[in-house]
């Protein structure tokens, strides 16, 4: 075993004897970017590629350009600089820390410091190295309306310095590993979205044609829904429930927060049931606010979000709850199964992301007016309650399933991440 030495960095460890810490500044030339006046026509969509943060994910090692490209004129005009192939390009803010290499001649925006490594330096050993350092990053980070760090910062920052050879020897054990590592990830990240697809595929088949294949059908009236069973019906969303919304209390009086009563907000909406919230009000807060308390049973989903873009959140409250803004509930009335409402939606989701979402908003949101005119297939309250138990049996299977994969990929990747530790500090000899 080879003798090591304490690094004196808590996030670096011991290192072996003969390696040295080095400042990033001594290993690389580091340029900062810019960004050319974005009125004039003349600046952009030139051959000149121009990267942004945006561009370039911690998935992928190399980037070649971006959503964005600028002509002479557009890189003569700013301080964007022309970056050599085989540098390693840095976010130093939203977010701090993504690092990709590029594989060809491009400028960045002023998000980005780009690393032109110096004699004896082997920028995949560093593109490693950097890679596994987004949180010591961040931590000499700052900024109020979003954390940067500073050119002056990140070239002070220090790193593992073993000689060029060994830079060598890492990352041709790192590539051989990780790639290995990966595939096994993609292996895994393919089967779950063939299961979701198939759960997807199975709940629309239930939703709209029942559990019986050999009912007689008739046309529903709606293209894309296409046959149904002849005794099923088609409603409005509207008349299954009352609609209703929510609200937030002031997060700045502490009598309304922290006490025993969910409060649902978008990033609760995880699965079919909804069990709880993160957030918690007190009845002062439902009583001066102005707030509902819808019973269990009461359909929540989300119309103003983010995550509108592939997925229309929705779950049923197995408890009372109240909501903010970003949601609705709808409390039914008649027969009507609330789980059979959710499942009906889970099988439209890309019907209802597709023909409802608002288009040209600053945020993502549902359009609420037409919506609540979605149409809905209804069957007796006999065959939902059929359905709904036959859905909950074969998702729940599907669902464990995929949960077991993605407990599988997460220990993978903190595996690899685990990996790239040892490697690129000594703690293992290749």
């Amino acid at each position: 075993m080879r003798a090591m030495k304490d690094s004196g960095i808590e996030w670096i460890g011991a290192i072996p004897q003969n390696w040295e810490l080095r400042k990033i500044k001594t290993n690389f030339d580091i340029i900062a970017g810019a960004t050319p006046k974005s009125g004039e026509a003349s600046f952009w969509d030139g051959d000149i590629p121009w990267i942004t943060p945006a561009d370039y994910t911690t998935e992928g090692v190399y980037v070649s350009a971006g959503h964005k490209s600028i002509t002479q004129d557009g890189l003569n005009s700013c301080a964007t600089s022309l970056i050599p192939e085989g540098s390693i390009i840095f976010s130093k803010r939203a977010p701090v820390g993504l690092v990709a290499i590029n594989s060809n001649s491009l400028c960045t925006n002023q998000g980005c410091l780009s690393c032109v490594p110096k004699d004896s330096v082997d920028a995949k050993y560093y593109y490693y190295v950097m890679s596994i350092y987004g949180e010591q990053f961040d931590l000499f980070a700052s900024g109020t309306t979003f954390k940067e760090i500073s050119a002056d910062a990140f070239a002070n920052f220090k790193l593992p310095y073993p000689d060029y050879e060994t830079q060598k020897r890492i990352t041709s054990f790192l590539d051989t590993k990780c790639a290995e590592i990966d595939a096994l990830i993609a292996a895994k990240e393919k089967t779950n979205a063939l299961l979701k697809e198939r759960r997807q595929s199975i709940i629309y088949e239930a939703v709209t044609k029942g559990l019986d294949p050999t009912v007689p059908m008739k046309d529903s009236g709606v293209e894309w829904i296409g046959e149904i069973p002849e005794g099923w019906k088609i409603t409005a969303l509207k008349r299954l429930g009352t609609p209703a919304t929510g609200s937030t209390p002031s997060k700045d009086n502490a009598d309304y927060w922290d006490g025993d009563i969910p409060w649902v907000s978008s990033k609760d909406i995880k699965s079919d049931y909804l069990l709880d919230s993160e957030d918690h009000i007190t009845q002062t807060a439902v009583d001066e606010c102005g707030l509902t308390l819808f019973s269990s049973g009461a359909l929540i989903f989300c119309v103003r979000s983010g995550i509108l873009r592939h997925t229309f959140p929705v779950a049923v409250a197995t408890i009372p709850v109240t909501i903010n803004q970003d949601l609705r509930s709808l409390s039914m009335t008649g027969d009507v199964n609330p789980a059979f409402v959710l499942y009906y939606m889970r099988g439209m989701n890309d019907i209802i992301v597709r023909l409802y979402q608002k288009i040209g908003a600053t945020v993502e949101s549902i359009e609420m007016d037409w919506f609540l005119y979605f149409p809905v297939v209804l069957p007796t309250r006999e065959e939902q309650d059929r359905i709904v138990e036959a859905l909950d049996s074969r998702c729940t299977s599907l669902d464990h399933t995929v949960m077991q994969n993605e407990a599988t990929i997460r220990q993978l990747k903190e595996y690899r991440q685990s990996l790239i530790y040892e490697a690129i500090t000594g703690k293992i000899e290749v």
